[in-house]
């Protein structure tokens, strides 16, 4: 057998290797969410203890003239709360942070990064607990995030045919946000659409609010911080169904529109921009207006099926989709 390397296997299938070799071993019944969910929960008391963990690292998810180092540490929180919130009715409560810095690092950097940190700390109410720094040759940020809560969570296996899935806000942002700077750098001169989609990059924002309120009506649920296109496919393989989805119901910001006016270019940003961090679920049919007067924003954009595959359809026509989003290896 050949000795493959991680590029020609590829992240998700590395996860799913690892995942094979862990998850048969344990016999944990307190276990409720185990490895390849957006977070691992077990069951302590009454309570569901969720944790997760995220990276940042230097020139793989960031540029250090792109984003101001504040920024910087605000997203490393608020990418981990997504994933909290991913889980359901979840309450963040305790991260750690661990830094990894060149020598050659400003002290008012990691001063502003702290201070980054801080701010959705204060707004969620979370306390840092603990990290660790270490030296490194690029700047390294690796967050792990405690949360708590009393109700079931929701995992992405729970898909049932005839739900409906639904998402939260628009797509596609992100990514064009990060487009741009690669077209244009920082100290280019940008229109107010186009400072929104660079925004939307380098401040996002967790959907945990909207989380705790449907969450009780949901079937699967996940985040969108790798594309549109890969979270449909985590909820529908992970749930054993299939689904059909309606290119045309897929919510695009006027932002978008306005800077790229192409239909195809606007979809593929939404499809594998990644970075939007936005709720992508399924609810019964009965439950979708109900989501919808909780939450006006949530769009349906397709329905669940026994077919084992997904299918796109633009204008009512079936469109072949390959995966051309980020690839980390």
């Amino acid at each position: 057998m050949k000795n493959k390397n991680i590029s020609e296997i590829g992240e998700f299938e590395l996860i799913n290797t690892i995942k094979k070799q862990f998850i048969t071993i344990s016999h944990d019944k307190n276990i409720t969410a185990n490895i390849g969910d957006d977070s691992f929960c077990f069951k302590f008391g009454k309570n569901n203890i969720c944790i997760t963990k995220d990276m940042l690292v230097e020139e793989v998810h960031f540029k250090k003239e792109w984003i101001s180092p504040q920024e910087l540490g605000k997203k490393s929180i608020e990418v981990n709360v997504c994933d909290v919130a991913a889980m359901g009715n979840i309450i963040p409560k305790y991260v750690f942070i661990g830094l990894g810095l060149p020598s050659e690092t400003p002290e008012t950097f990691v001063n502003d990064l702290y201070k980054g940190f801080k701010k959705p700390c204060n707004e969620y109410k979370i306390t840092i607990a603990g990290g660790d720094i270490v030296k490194s040759d690029k700047i390294i940020i690796s967050v792990t995030l405690v949360g708590i809560g009393k109700q079931e969570i929701v995992k992405r296996d729970g898909a049932r045919e005839g739900d409906l899935i639904g998402v939260t806000n628009t797509f596609g942002n992100a990514g064009a946000g990060v487009a741009l700077l690669y077209k244009h750098g920082i100290k280019y001169k940008y229109n107010k659409a186009e400072r929104y989609l660079i925004s939307k990059q380098n401040n996002p924002k967790a959907r945990l609010e909207e989380a705790r309120k449907i969450s009780k009506y949901l079937t699967s649920l996940t985040d969108a911080s790798d594309g549109l296109y890969v979270s449909v496919n985590l909820l529908i393989k992970n749930s054993r169904k299939g689904a059909e989805i309606n290119m045309n119901k897929i919510p695009i910001s006027s932002n978008l529109k306005k800077v790229f006016k192409e239909n195809k270019k606007q979809l593929n940003f939404a499809l594998f921009g990644a970075e939007d961090y936005e709720l992508v679920f399924t609810v019964p049919n009965l439950q979708a207006k109900l989501l919808k007067k909780l939450i006006p924003e949530i769009s349906y954009i397709g329905v669940i099926n026994s077919s084992n595959e997904v299918k796109y359809l633009y204008n009512g026509k079936e469109q072949k989709i390959k995966y051309s989003g980020y690839k980390h290896f």
